[in-house]
């Protein structure tokens, strides 16, 4: 029994390893997409993709670091500190997907702005997903009676909205703290009102549907 145990830790170990290098090479290979266009244009039209990328790989390296240091989260006030933390940044995952709204802004082939815009989008999806999963993992360990999906759709629509937010309204994480009160008072529109507001709330609900029927394809490629 024991050596089983071992056998799937370091099958699960090996894989992990392997998924994470694979990310990695993609990321190189967007970077490289973007410097080759960068040296074609001589502009830096595309360059704020590598922003939006580190802002998506945030919310991951929150569950990452989470997931080293139990032992400094074992306080339920510091483990949800970090949770909120992490809800604020995991729009910012699949946020590049509209990034593609930029494609047609000319400079180089249609087809290789579609691929730097989509490869970036790409790793950002890849990278909320495997860290919606970490926290999923986590979450479930803490409150083992939830169903899963509690904390799944919510997380999921939470990103449509947070999306919305980003995009059309063209707040950021940072504003939660740098301007709370304006927030605030956009966010009780779009709730107390929500028939003015309905565009953003079919995009949300696009948004958290498509999230919702992506996720379990990568969440089994990650178990």
């Amino acid at each position: 029994m024991q050596l089983k145990r071992t056998v799937r830790f370091l099958q699960h170990r090996i894989s992990r390893s392997r998924q994470q290098y694979t990310l990695y090479a993609s990321v190189l290979f967007s970077l490289s997409l973007l410097l080759c266009r960068i040296i074609h244009t001589g502009s830096y039209l595309r360059a704020s993709l590598v922003w939006n990328l580190f802002l998506a790989y945030v919310p991951f390296a929150i569950t990452r670091w989470m997931e080293k240091h139990p032992q400094q989260i074992r306080n339920r006030y510091s483990w949800y500190s970090y949770f909120i933390l992490w809800l604020l940044f995991i729009p910012n995952a699949p946020y590049i997907l509209t990034d593609l709204f930029h494609l047609f802004d000319g400079g180089v082939p249609l087809w290789f702005d579609l691929f730097v815009i989509f490869s970036f989008a790409w790793n950002g999806m890849m990278l909320g997903y495997i860290s919606i999963r970490s926290m999923e993992n986590m979450w479930s360990q803490r409150h083992s009676r939830w169903p899963v999906w509690m904390f799944t759709f919510p997380v999921m629509f939470l990103c449509g909205m947070g999306v919305y937010i980003g995009r059309f309204l063209r707040y950021n994480s940072w504003d939660v703290i740098k301007d709370p009160l304006t927030l605030l008072g956009d966010m009780r529109d779009i709730f107390f009102h929500p028939w003015e507001n309905r565009s953003a709330w079919a995009f949300t609900i696009c948004m958290g549907v498509f999230l919702s029927l992506m996720y379990p394809l990568v969440k089994k490629q990650n178990a």
